[in-house]
């Protein structure tokens, strides 16, 4: 058995959407050619640099083109990737597609701002329902980590789903909304063997690529 458990969660590429700056929970949105560009040359920097501590088991993503793509283009396909449509980002509802100037004067969006955590978004999903949601695809992971002997796996996927995963999954003192999680980057969080299994918040957490790589 593995004495180590390490779990990088990555964001996907920079989107059409993400440029026009509009809400794409669970549209399909595709990635950007400045998105495509970024990755690339992150990608070569892995390969180059090996920034990744252990040899990866296996990829999980959504089901979204923007995560699945991210992932190609990062890991060449070295890896087995696996999809799950539970790791989704929130749907956002009746805000899906449209842009902040759009929705400023809709009182259900100015509700919602007032009430993040709480609020039913019109035909979308709470904040409860997302996490819950998240939990439910995590916990299957955990499980198939455990059973399957995996040391290391990689989560490509949405913003909103790595900041909910940091505060679920390390002790930091960031809350939800302190997480900065730029496109095609993230973090790596390692626990021991005893300490995944009892669930408890990981040992060790840092930023790939890291400061130090001159990457961020």
């Amino acid at each position: 058995m593995v004495s180590n458990v390490v779990i990088t969660l990555l964001r996907h590429g920079r989107t059409l959407d993400n440029e026009a700056t509009r809400y794409s929970g669970w549209i399909d949105s595709k990635l950007s050619e400045k998105g495509i560009s970024e990755i690339k040359a992150i990608a070569k920097y892995y390969q180059q640099e090996k920034i990744f501590s252990t040899e990866i088991n296996r990829i999980y993503t959504s089901d979204l083109q923007r995560t699945t793509q991210t992932a190609q283009l990062l890991f060449q396909e070295k890896y087995p990737i696996k999809q799950d449509k539970q790791l989704r980002e929130m749907h956002f509802g009746e805000f899906e597609g449209q842009t902040y100037e759009e929705l400023k004067e809709n009182p259900n969006y100015q509700t919602w701002l007032n009430n993040l955590f709480t609020y039913q978004l019109p035909n979308g999903e709470s904040f409860n329902q997302f996490t819950n949601r998240i939990d439910k695809s995590i916990n299957q992971i955990k499980l198939e980590i455990l059973q399957e002997e995996l040391n290391h796996v990689v989560l490509v996927v949405h913003g909103g789903v790595i900041r909910y995963l940091l505060t679920k999954l390390t002790n930091h003192s960031h809350s939800f909304f302190e997480w900065e999680v730029p496109f095609a980057r993230g973090f790596q969080l390692m626990s021991t063997q005893t300490e995944f299994k009892e669930e408890n918040p990981c040992m060790s957490l840092r930023v790939v690529p890291s400061m130090e790589n001159g990457i961020l």
